[in-house]
């Protein structure tokens, strides 16, 4: 294998899921450290693509990370982009048999991945998969994505977050609207700790009742907190409901992405589902109390004081399964409000500042 020093052209993949993307970045971020005159490479899918600029670096010059998205434009030959790149080094964390192929297909001498059926073949510095069982991880996935850098020889220390804290500067405020930049500041002049909630749930079996949110949201007013609760794309029932149960000033506006990590770097603490955006809030420095059901907080939340899962641990769960097939769906009807501002008040006391620990 190649030395550290060797590699000039790189390529990291880690298409799909927006919190999967960002609980990576910090590998990422290690990779740019390790080769500061390489010129790197991240695909990832085009929504998320702003935000990933805005949180790591723009442009392709030497030592900065440029964005890659998927899928290409019309008329784009991503087979082309795959060869036209010369890669000398692929890193490939989402270890599917599509990317697996891709990584092939850039002809790189040094191609990593994941030691799995079908995928293999692709590799040759194989990773071993962090499973433990059908449905949990062996521990924390960001960890995890640290494993094919150790594989390479690298020493990178244990995952923290807080790795895009310094990056929102004042200069990418050009990318916000002005009429977010005045709701933002009208919001946070409002009394008592700011605490944003985001209750969205790509899969049904990760939804909270919109009752228990806003049940929630009350109570937060109730003992002097300044709560606001965010929607994206999917939303629009829950967004809905809530509208019919909470007064208009209850809801954010719509927000891109890179606006939504403005409103979370004012947030003394995130409370959600277990949901991108809440990676998002830990990638920040902001404290997380996030609501688990059918995912394993073993796996999917940062063994840290500062991010606390709150769940019922019923026989059933974790089940990694996208829709419920009991009844009432009781790991997360289960969870009461009452449980979840429990915990944040905890949260509040042992950060009186809004810092992680």
């Amino acid at each position: 294998m190649k030395g550290r020093q060797d590699f000039r052209k790189i390529l990291l993949i880690r298409r799909k899921a927006l919190g999967d993307a960002l609980v990576t970045m910090r590998a990422v971020m290690e990779v740019v450290r390790a080769w500061p005159l390489a010129e790197v490479d991240l695909v990832i899918d085009r929504p998320f693509v702003p935000l990933l600029e805005g949180l790591s670096g723009r442009g392709g010059e030497k030592g900065a990370l440029r964005v890659l998205a998927w899928p290409p434009r019309a008329g784009q030959s991503w087979l082309g982009v795959l060869r036209s790149g010369h890669y000398d080094l692929v890193i490939d964390w989402l270890g599917s048999p599509r990317t697996a192929l891709w990584t092939m297909l850039t002809g790189a001498p040094v191609r990593v991945g994941y030691d799995l059926p079908r995928r293999r073949w692709a590799y040759n510095v194989k990773v071993p998969r962090n499973k433990a069982g059908d449905f949990g991880l062996r521990g924390f996935a960001g960890e995890a994505f640290l494993d094919p850098l150790r594989c390479l020889g690298m020493e990178p220390g244990p995952w923290r977050d807080g790795y895009a804290a310094d990056t929102l500067s004042p200069g990418l405020l050009e990318g916000l609207s002005p009429e977010f930049r005045d709701w933002l500041a009208a919001w946070e002049s409002g009394p008592g700790p700011n605490i944003v909630m985001m209750m969205s749930a790509t899969w049904s079996a990760k939804a909270w009742p919109p009752e228990h949110a806003a049940r929630l949201f009350q109570d937060f007013r109730d003992e002097g907190c300044n709560p606001v609760i965010a929607t994206g794309p999917g939303d629009e029932e829950l967004e809905a409901r809530l509208r019919e149960l909470l007064p208009s000033d209850s809801l954010a506006p719509p927000t891109s992405l890179l606006e939504l990590a403005w409103l979370l770097s004012r947030a003394r603490v995130f409370v959600g589902t277990d949901c991108g955006p809440r990676h998002l809030a830990a990638g920040l420095h902001v404290p997380t109390v996030t609501l688990f059901g059918p995912t394993d907080p073993a796996g999917w939340n940062p063994a840290s004081p500062s991010h606390v899962s709150v769940r019922l641990g019923v026989d059933c769960s974790p089940c990694d399964l996208t829709t419920c097939p009991i009844p009432g769906h009781p790991c997360m009807t289960g969870l009461t409000p009452k449980m979840v501002l429990e915990a944040v008040r905890r949260m509040l006391d042992r950060n009186p500042e809004g810092k992680v620990s």
